[in-house]
């Protein structure tokens, strides 16, 4: 089903944006440095002085950088001492002996910055021993932690080889559709990914792959296996398997195909479909939708309900969590970014081709839902389509942006605050269900205080009976207060669901309990709280990478 999303455009025009970039009171913008280690720190620095939620100085985060050399050599130490007259001068140490002195940077200009940080590495390699026998990534990675460790716990630098993977694990990737044992010297099949060129060659669970491209694959690195096993799609492929109980090895001839790795299951309780969603990537909208059409049309009972369940689901792309809300709202808004980049200021509504815009919904969250899964559960909740159940989530409401580097490493930057359609932040907010189990046990007791509360039987706490829009942060603390985050996939809960899904007049009353409906205006505005750090700066003409809901866990 083709997903129409509808952002809104950028609050500044670009042509306006492309002035104020030109008249700025800034001096002119040194080009990038020519040396490997300065061009990529330039360019990172840029990337963060572009998009990063509040200003930073990008003399701050190299100083942080150089901190981190320590780390590799406690020998290695930069100081700041006095210069000439009222100025500054950047010393290096090795073991207490100063190496050289740079002038600090009059400006704070990036690309600066970065050449700086470049000469500093290259010295430190001069004088150092072991940074000299460090390797680059290495290095890389220990400045790059220096450098997001002063911005914020979801900002973060991937290596080029975690980027690898990184990029897999939302867009997809050349393979076979095999999952090996994670030991590192067994190169066991326990997994198959149905309909993937293994499966439907005849490998098995249970299958050792002993060769690859008649490459023996003793001695190897699991990783070497994985790199091995993918490639371009539609290129071949020859694995060689040994089987339990089978003489002599079993050949393959493969091609492999575009992989992305499911993200939903289903099962069917009479007539409802359960779909537990574990992280959103860039199938995990076309996999519902999929599954959603089977259930209607399966030989079982009429489907009158669905359970999205997504507790534990830590997150994923932004686009996906969107394109899942259109398909069960008609219309309306899904939900807002602001950011102090124009480009973070967008409104996300429903496209008005919902595959299901009338289906009763229940979702499951609790403290380990968060991000993308606070999306859908708090747009399904604001538009009156679902009844939330379950604890508060985890109150992750920030967007990074994740953005390629020269040396084909990532930089993941937080860039914009997430608004619900009701119109409060999802930041430390999350998402307070329609009907709390935190306090509840999983016995036949709990399940019918579960349903008083869905029925308006409990007795009603000031703070449900206002639009969550309206409460200040100390309202907020005590609303996430009555109802805590709690892990855990915990019986009640399902439980709920498919007794409210039963008993559509109790859904009824439940699913218009939460005080407040969507009331986003056309474009996202400033929400009201002293604490909000962004919409401040100058305009800035640069575009985004993928915007990905970083998880909370790494």
């Amino acid at each position: 089903m083709p997903m129409s999303l509808r952002p809104a455009e950028a609050l500044v025009p670009a042509v306006l944006i492309l002035l104020l970039s030109v008249l700025g009171g800034c001096a002119q913008q040194q080009p990038l440095p020519a040396d490997p280690t300065g061009r990529l720190f330039g360019r990172a620095l840029d990337d963060i002085s572009d998009f990063y939620i509040a200003p930073v100085s990008s003399r701050r985060l190299a100083l942080a950088a150089t901190a981190r050399l320590g780390e590799l050599d406690p020998q290695l130490a930069v100081w700041e001492t006095p210069g000439p007259g009222d100025s500054t001068e950047l010393t290096l140490d090795y073991r207490g002996r100063e190496v050289t002195t740079y002038p600090n940077p009059k400006h704070d200009d990036p690309h600066v910055w970065g050449g700086w940080l470049g000469h500093v590495v290259a010295d430190a390699k001069n004088a150092s021993p072991t940074l000299a026998g460090t390797p680059d990534d290495e290095i890389d990675e220990a400045l790059f932690d220096g450098i997001t460790g002063a911005l914020d716990r979801f900002s973060r630098y991937a290596s080029p080889a975690a980027a690898r993977e990184h990029r897999a694990a939302r867009d997809g990737f050349g393979g076979i559709g095999v999952t090996l044992d994670p030991s590192p010297d067994r190169f066991q099949i326990v997994k198959l990914t149905p309909g993937a060129p293994a499966d439907l060659a005849g490998i098995r669970v249970g299958d050792t792959i002993v060769a690859i491209d008649g490459r023996p694959t003793a001695g190897w690195a699991r990783s070497d296996v994985v790199d091995a096993l993918r490639g371009p799609v539609l290129s071949p492929v020859a694995v060689t398997v040994e089987r339990p109980g089978t003489p002599g090895p079993h050949q393959y001839q493969l091609q492999r195909v575009l992989i992305v790795e499911p993200t939903v299951t289903v099962s069917d309780s009479g007539g409802v479909a359960v779909f537990h969603i574990s992280s959103f990537n860039q199938d995990t909208t076309q996999q519902l939708v999929a599954d959603l059409r089977a259930a209607e049309r399966g030989p079982g009972p009429a489907l009158r309900g669905v359970v999205l369940d997504l507790r534990g689901d830590p997150g994923g792309l932004l686009d996906q969590a969107v394109s899942l809300a259109d398909v069960f709202i008609a219309k309306g808004p899904i939900v807002a970014t602001i950011g102090r980049n124009p480009a973070a200021r967008q409104f996300f509504e429903a496209s008005g081709d919902s595959v299901a815009p009338t289906i009763p919904i229940v979702v499951l969250v609790n403290g380990g839902s968060a991000s993308a899964s606070e999306i859908v559960a708090a747009s399904l909740q604001d538009a009156g389509r679902a009844v939330v159940v379950g604890t508060a989530s985890y109150g992750k409401g920030t967007v990074q942006t994740v953005l390629r580097l020269p040396n084909h490493g990532e930089l993941t930057l937080t860039w914009a605050l997430l608004v619900a359609p009701a119109g409060y932040l999802l930041n430390t907010h999350g998402v307070v269900p329609t009907v709390c189990t935190s306090d509840l046990g999983d016995d036949p007791a709990a399940l019918q205080t579960a349903l008083a509360r869905a029925g308006g039987a409990a007795v009603p706490s000031p703070l449900t009976d206002r639009p969550r829009a309206t409460l200040d942060n100390a309202d907020w603390l005590r609303l996430r207060a009555s109802c805590p985050p709690r892990l855990g996939d915990r019986a009640i809960d399902l439980a709920v669901a498919e007794r409210l899904l039963a008993d559509p007049q109790l859904y009824s009353q439940a699913v218009h309990a939460i005080a407040g409906t969507a009331s986003l205006a056309a474009r996202p505005q400033r929400p009201s709280t002293a604490a909000d750090p962004v919409l401040t700066g100058a305009a800035l003409t640069a575009k985004p990478g993928a915007l990905f809901l970083q998880p909370p866990h790494p």
